[in-house]
């Protein structure tokens, strides 16, 4: 890809995202979906994998706030194996955060407590770099920390986070956060028997509910504030806040709010004592539970369908690949183009009597990295360690991906003593990449095994046959650690 067309297609990727989480501000939830998906897709095809990461975490808040659980979870496990990769610190915090608020949701508050403290590793890590959001992620982890606490009715824990993310309250932030905050504050106060601040914030309380600009939140917000006001018996507040959230629903037009605005009504008339409106909002309730199911089979099903056209499209490329000569992962020369090459080089080789150079290159244990961070981040170390691999032959041989993890390595220069300053080279260039793989058994980092076979061509060799020459040297290697080379001279 040139690099024009790279940064259009950055910028394309930009504006997409942009108008996609303005979208979701606004409220426009599905809209918001459809504009991030296509900023996802141009964001892997030009690499700017922490913009991906970043759009992949905000597909998933998304379909949190949509009440698809399913899909929110596959976005952010993905994105945080990305992040995971790239130590994009503050990201990796932000997964950790949103997945605990899953557990959150589903009334696993052990669990969701887990990833809100490994959150809270990630934000204070004294090397992680300091960026713009720091307080915002702060506030949101405390704050989830403090509700999760005030759950298990373990109150004094759950003060002191409360505490903790007041601390990050600060005047931007709290224009977007107010309506969170003051509930998640008098919710906790009023159980503490603190009373008289929740009275004297009521008013305030339910002001904040009418102009929640909270949209990752609001939901949660609304119910939380519900559950309030019931224990205070203020039923006009009450049903104050439902009104604002059944117009919230009529603006969403989706099932799911729906759903949520009849269990609010069916609470409220039962603890007045309308039992006619509850037994109507039962019927209705189901109904629209079942509808609700019917939607998350669909998107199960049109995710199946995805997945399985991305395979269908891999199998194509595939094919078109081993047509032509360029690897399209990597960018490195094919199978075919080595063959192409190594007729050539073979025989000038042999008529002139110089001594050449056939190496073959394993990444060490690329299975279990492929097993622990999902095979986009393969796909990204494949494409790292070619780069390595690329830039140490340059101009003395060619680089070419074999298959899979396994690289052959032409070089020009055979004599053994420049091969083995190749070969070191290789090996210390890409311990400075420092690609994790912590279930290596060499270290917890990518490594590579390097076999050579230095000869002079007698006429007439293929690669495939010299190829498995330098397996043996290979071979030697795998069995003695790995992460090392091994060099075989012929006569």
């Amino acid at each position: 890809m040139h690099v024009e067309d790279n940064r259009e297609m950055n910028q394309l990727a930009d504006e997409y995202y942009s108008e996609g989480r303005q979208t979701f501000n606004d409220g426009r939830l599905s809209e918001a979906a459809v504009l991030i998906q296509k900023a996802i897709q141009l964001y892997q095809k030009c690499g700017n994998w922490k913009q991906y990461v970043t759009a992949m975490n905000l597909m998933g808040v998304i379909y949190a706030a949509i009440g698809n659980e399913t899909m929110a979870i596959d976005y952010y496990l993905e994105g945080l194996e990305c992040a995971i990769d790239n130590q994009f610190r503050i990201l990796i915090a932000l997964f950790y955060n949103n997945i605990g608020s899953r557990y959150q949701e589903l009334g696993e508050h052990r669990r969701a407590i887990e990833y809100f403290l490994k959150s809270v590793r990630e934000l204070e890590d004294e090397t992680a770099p300091k960026e713009k959001n720091d307080s915002l992620w702060h506030l949101i982890t405390y704050l989830n920390l403090q509700t999760s606490y005030w759950e298990l009715e373990e109150y004094d824990v759950a003060y002191e986070y409360l505490q903790k993310a007041e601390r990050y309250l600060t005047e931007e932030i709290e224009e977007t956060y107010h309506c969170t905050f003051l509930t998640a504050k008098c919710r906790l106060l009023w159980d503490r028997g603190e009373k008289e601040y929740v009275y004297r914030h009521l008013e305030e309380l339910l002001n904040s509910a009418e102009h929640d600009d909270n949209a990752s939140d609001h939901v949660q917000n609304m119910k939380s504030l519900c559950s309030l006001l019931r224990d205070m018996e203020e039923f006009e507040g009450w049903k104050r806040v439902i009104d604002s959230f059944e117009q919230y629903s009529r603006e969403q037009g989706t099932v799911y709010c729906r759903l949520i605005l009849t269990e609010m009504q069916m609470e409220y008339y039962r603890v007045i004592g309308e039992m006619q409106k509850y037994i109507r909002l039962c019927v209705d309730h189901t109904e629209l539970y079942q509808k609700q199911r019917e939607i998350v089979d669909k998107e199960r099903a049109a995710a199946i369908d995805i997945k399985i056209e991305l395979r269908n499209k891999e199998a194509e490329r595939k094919q078109a690949e081993a047509k032509s000569t360029t690897d399209a992962l990597t960018g490195l020369g094919n199978r075919y183009l080595l063959d192409h090459e190594a007729a050539k080089i073979f025989a000038e080789a042999s008529r002139e009597g110089t001594v050449i150079s056939v190496g073959v290159l394993d990444i060490d244990y690329f299975k279990q990295h492929n097993d622990t961070y999902g095979h986009i981040q393969g796909d990204t170390c494949l494409q790292r360690v070619a780069k390595v691999l690329a830039e140490t032959a340059r101009g003395i041989g060619q680089v070419y991906r074999f298959g899979g993890d396994e690289f052959v390595m032409l070089l020009e220069e055979g004599d053994s003593s420049r091969v083995e300053q190749i070969a070191e080279s290789v090996k210390q260039c890409l311990a400075r990449e420092q690609i994790k793989n912590e279930n290596s058994r060499v270290i917890p980092e990518i490594t590579i095994s390097q076999g050579y076979v230095c000869f002079v061509p007698k006429g007439g060799e293929t690669a495939g046959e010299l190829i498995k020459h330098a397996d043996v040297a290979l071979y030697h290697v795998k069995e003695n650690g790995r992460n090392g080379y091994h060099i075989i001279t012929e006569a």
